[in-house]
């Protein structure tokens, strides 16, 4: 069983590095002086990174601030997006060098960090998200329901699934359902079935959420959007009463482990009457608040690596460069990790080469840096040329068919995108 340890800081310390590389994170706190950093032994911070030099930077830590000073590395050191010499540094700031990060951190915050484990279903283990893998592994052993907030691409699935493959209920069925894609009609039918003939179109008995869930987990994702006329069959469940399906003469208890979702303030719903207090209060009975990306910067770089290693099969193996990571790093990511997925698929579709750059994701990302000095047999191929139809349809899979939102993905005008899912092999 994983534990959580505490670790105390030397509260004088002003800063402290929160420092990712391709073995995991760690937090180092920083006095002030001089800390080299890179992949010797003989460095203050040593990387494991076969693309960072043996020593690639110097930080001159101050009272008030960091100086970051590249060593002479041969990949270069990058502050934000930038490639630099020498910068000044505060909390907050991004320094990337090989496929690492370091993110400064006020050494404050980091009085009480947590040692835990990572969630093996999410990339990353900032010190944020080690703080959500720690309840995570705490609630995963109730049987309470939990409420998971966040906005939306930042992964509430991902931990629905954890909180149910860690607990005792791992070998028993995950029911999902997304409340959005449910007829307002057919809410109760969905949540609690229906006999054959309760209904116009009822033509045979059907079970509903609950019962196959029996015994594992619900997972009610957008719970926010639940009709309220809805909400008060759903408390009923939850306050442990017998369920009843649509057209059924009896009621039947259930045994089921209820987790829901939403990107929505529920207590601002609550008090314009479209949630209910009592089912607000009855979900929230403990909440995992999900971290969006641009708080967790440092997560980038494994996030990245998991995602192209996932499509492999559609672009080849791609890798990112320095300054590619740079440029992801300093991106706010309004749709988080869902649409970093999304700009990664576009950039190393139009990459032609083996390593994805900043260039790259500029294109992926639709940012114009001016007119191009190249000559016309080195300009980046247009989207269009790029993405072939296994690649459209790997898309269209992942937006759930929606064909529309595959388009926007991959950069291109949806009639080009449909004539590519309609061409035939060989064409």
């Amino acid at each position: 069983m994983s534990t959580v340890t505490l670790v105390r800081h030397d509260r004088s310390v002003a800063f402290c590095a929160e420092v990712q590389d391709e073995v995991g994170t760690r937090t180092i706190p920083l006095p002030r002086g001089r800390f080299d950093v890179g992949a010797s032994s003989r460095c203050a911070i040593v990387l494991s990174d076969r693309a960072v030099s043996a020593t690639h930077l110097v930080l001159e830590v101050e009272e008030d601030r960091v100086v970051v000073r590249d060593a002479g590395s041969r990949n270069g050191t990058f502050v934000g997006p930038l490639r630099v010499r020498e910068a000044s540094a505060q909390p907050g700031t991004i320094v990337t060098l090989g496929r690492s990060t370091i993110t400064l951190r006020v050494a404050s915050a980091y009085a009480d960090e947590i040692d835990v484990e990572p969630l093996p279903t999410l990339a990353g283990s900032s010190m944020a998200m080690r703080r959500v893998a720690a309840q995570v592994r705490r609630l995963s052993q109730s049987r309470f329901p939990v409420l998971i907030r966040g906005e939306s691409g930042t992964g509430k699935e991902l931990v629905a699934h954890a909180l149910h493959a860690l607990s005792p209920r791992k070998h028993k069925p995950f029911v999902a359902i997304n409340v959005t894609s449910v007829p307002r009609e057919l809410v109760e039918s969905e949540f609690f079935g229906h006999e054959k003939g309760s209904f116009t179109g009822a033509h045979a008995r059907r079970r509903g959420a609950f019962e196959e869930a029996e015994g594992g987990t619900l997972f009610l994702d957008e719970i926010g959007d639940l009709p309220l006329d809805a909400q008060p069959k759903l408390l009923r469940a939850l306050d442990g009463y017998a369920i009843r399906s649509v057209g059924a003469s009896g009621a039947q208890a259930r045994d089921v482990r209820v987790i829901a979702a939403t990107h929505a303030p529920l207590r601002d719903r609550v008090r314009d009457g479209l949630f209910r207090r009592d089912l607000f209060h009855r979900l929230e009975v403990f909440t995992i608040e999900l971290p969006p990306l641009r708080d967790r910067r440092g997560d980038i770089a494994p996030i990245a690596r998991v995602i192209l290693r996932s499509m492999e099969s559609d672009v080849g193996e791609k890798q990112l460069s320095s300054s590619g990571l740079a440029r992801l790093a300093a991106e706010p990511w309004p749709g988080n990790v869902r649409e970093l997925r999304n700009v990664i698929l576009r950039a190393a579709a139009l990459s032609p080469n083996e390593v994805v750059d900043a260039f790259d994701v500029d294109r992926a990302l639709g940012v114009r840096s001016g007119p191009s000095n190249d000559p016309p047999s080195h300009k980046r191929p247009r989207a269009e040329d790029a993405l072939t139809p296994d690649l459209a349809r790997t898309l269209v899979r992942e937006h759930h068919g929606n064909v529309s939102a595959a388009a926007r993905a991959a950069g291109v005008p949806r009639t080009s995108f449909r004539k590519l899912l309609n061409r035939r092999p060989g064409e």
